[in-house]
């Protein structure tokens, strides 16, 4: 059975997954330390693949090149925007991710890669600009196995938000909930390798002017590590059927689930300060 592989920023972010790893073994990817194992009955590989996009598509990579891949779901802490209800330790689900950087910003107001009229992937069923839908089957899975968790778009950014202003641009032009450094990357190279992607994550923090004393890290990393082993749970219906069927051909990874459709309406709307401090 190929291993799902649950990919993060920093150790940190995975800390309390890898205390739940039935008889893990350490292993190399990518010249980067990762732990296969069991969690929850299947077979899957923890790697924390390093601050920030070019670390994550990297490491995601070299994951993905080392072995075949049931599904990759990217977990970890994120910093939320007020507009989306989501406070520090609550969870979030991701319909898509956003590339929140590239674009070009001229005196009129930024341009995305679309007006640009160049696409980050080019395949031969699809176009992707700056955004990158989810798997739509696993969402709706997950999304059902989290009751209680806000679904909607994601940003990742390079320079994370530490103002109110910034985080209020990001949220207005992506519908957004959350931020993140790696999301994006994670889901652009699933794509790439046409396997399917998920995106949990625990809230860390507001995404406001930035007060350290508001933050949650540690809450909000065990909260994303439950949540993944919650999804991981449901895997397998009882009946030998997966829950999540992520490896099944025919898939429409294009069609997201938009957040007026993962969820009930209530649940809508809406990275390491002991590695990094000036991670948001």
């Amino acid at each position: 059975m190929n291993p799902i592989f649950l990919i993060c920023a920093v150790e940190f972010e995975a800390r309390p997954l890898l205390a739940r790893i039935e008889r893990p073994e350490v292993i190399t990817i990518g010249r980067r330390s990762a732990w296969r194992g069991r969690i929850s009955g299947r077979e899957v590989v923890v790697l924390p693949g390093g601050m920030g996009k070019t670390n994550a598509a990297q490491a995601l990579t070299a994951a993905l090149e080392h072995s075949d891949a049931a599904g990759v779901l990217g977990f970890g802490v994120a910093g939320a925007y007020p507009a989306s209800g989501l406070l520090p330790g609550a969870v979030a689900l991701a319909t898509e991710e956003n590339y929140g950087d590239e674009g070009v910003e001229t005196p009129a107001g930024w341009i995305s890669c679309e007006g640009i009229g160049i696409p980050l992937l080019d395949q031969e069923d699809s176009r992707l600009f700056n955004r990158f839908p989810v798997d739509a089957v696993a969402l709706r899975a997950a999304a059902r196995m989290l009751p209680h968790a806000v679904t909607g778009p994601f940003v990742t950014v390079s320079t994370c938000s530490g103002t109110t202003d910034r985080g209020a641009v990001l949220t207005r032009r992506y519908s957004a909930i959350c931020e993140t450094m790696e999301g994006a990357a994670f889901a652009h190279v699933a794509r790439l390798y046409d396997v399917p992607y998920l995106e949990v994550r625990g809230i860390s923090n507001l995404v406001e002017d930035r007060d350290l004393s508001q933050w949650k890290l540690a809450d909000a990393a065990r909260a994303a590590c439950d949540a993944a082993e919650t999804i991981l749970a449901g895997w397998d219906a009882g009946d030998g059927s997966p829950v999540l069927p992520l490896s099944l051909p025919g898939r429409n990874q294009a069609d997201a689930v938009r957040p007026d459709t993962a969820g009930s309406t209530s649940n809508q709307r809406s990275h390491i300060a002991d590695q990094c401090p000036d991670r948001h």
